[in-house]
């Protein structure tokens, strides 16, 4: 037999396929028809009708999205605003689904009086069962912190992340055991660091920094993004590559995975812009028209050639 035909513009045919679909309770074969149908005809009836079918799917976030093309007219109906406004509750829209439960309650529709009470004793049960969820998660992101090293670099990257959802006090309890373990790596170790940063952390930790153990404080540093240096270097690199700009985002890349690992003691180490760039440069310019002078003349350059080198080799490593 030969491929089915299909009738793209045929809304009628989709819609009365969709309705069958659901009588037989196929409501995934009824999202199909109905989608086909929605694209090309974008009425509210047919935006309704979607909705419908993609709430009792529980597709929730998609339901919401289509929902809200026609987000005035779903506020308008009496009926309507019922599904709309559970849609907020499913998708953790507590306070707008709030404002409207509220603004109902006071008016006088009694033949749905009923119907936004269990409405607003769904938004109540929903609010403890997320905020149930994310004690939990903060309990077990805490208990990961302490034993972080025990986790994949990836797994140790993503519970960085969700250390956000601590406390300050729940951060500064493990900030010690992720700080000192010799077994985390750098770049988590200076991840987590951020995350205080942000906090405004005012404690003083020891930080283990190319095997030298420094005392810093969060809440005098900055985030790597909002320290000047980085806009700097992007500048001047920009200015010494005008006539060879092809090698700007190869060696852009390469000083800022540099500058991650000097990070949070950049601006201290990096005391001559001019000359560490043109570092760079002569490692990645093969041309014979290399004008920069990369002889150090003074022992603030030298060291900035030794903290070359030394970054270099851990490349090299890795």
């Amino acid at each position: 037999m030969g491929d089915k035909i299909e009738f793209p513009f045929n809304n009628e045919m989709y819609l009365k396929q969709a309705a069958a679909c659901i009588e037989k309770n196929d409501y995934e074969q009824a999202r199909q028809y109905v989608e086909k149908a929605y694209e090309t005809d974008k009425s509210y009836q047919i935006n309704h009708f979607f909705t419908f079918i993609l709430f009792t799917l529980e597709r929730y976030e998609q339901a919401l999205e289509v929902a809200n093309e026609f987000k005035d007219l779903y506020l308008e109906n009496e009926q309507h605003i019922l599904m709309y406004t559970m849609l907020l509750i499913k998708n953790h829209q507590f306070l707008e689904a709030e404002v409207i439960i509220q603004n109902h309650r006071t008016e006088a529709f009694l033949f749905l009086d009923q119907e936004w009470e269990n409405l607003e004793r769904e938004l109540s049960l929903e609010r403890e069962l997320v905020n149930f969820e994310i004690e939990m998660k903060r309990k077990a992101t805490k208990n990961k912190l302490s034993q972080i090293s025990n986790y994949s670099l990836i797994e140790q990257t993503k519970i960085i992340e969700d250390a956000r959802l601590l406390t300050l006090d729940d951060l500064q309890e493990v900030a010690v055991q992720v700080f000192n373990n010799p077994f985390v790596a750098g770049h988590i170790q200076r991840g987590f660091l951020e995350v205080l940063i942000e906090m405004g952390d005012e404690n003083y930790y020891t930080f283990s920094w190319f095997n030298q153990m420094k005392k810093i404080c969060p809440n005098r540093l900055s985030l790597f993004n909002q320290l000047p240096i980085v806009q700097e270097m992007d500048d001047i690199l920009e200015d010494k590559l005008q006539k060879n700009p092809s090698l700007f985002e190869v060696i852009k890349a390469e000083i800022i995975n540099d500058l991650l690992l000097l990070y949070p003691f950049v601006e201290e180490t990096i005391t001559d812009r001019d000359y560490w760039i043109d570092l760079y440069i002569a490692q990645f310019d093969d041309s014979n028209q290399n004008p920069y002078k990369l002889t150090p003349s003074n022992p603030e350059q030298e060291e900035l050639t030794q903290w070359m080198q030394q970054l270099n080799q851990i490349a090299q490593r890795n």
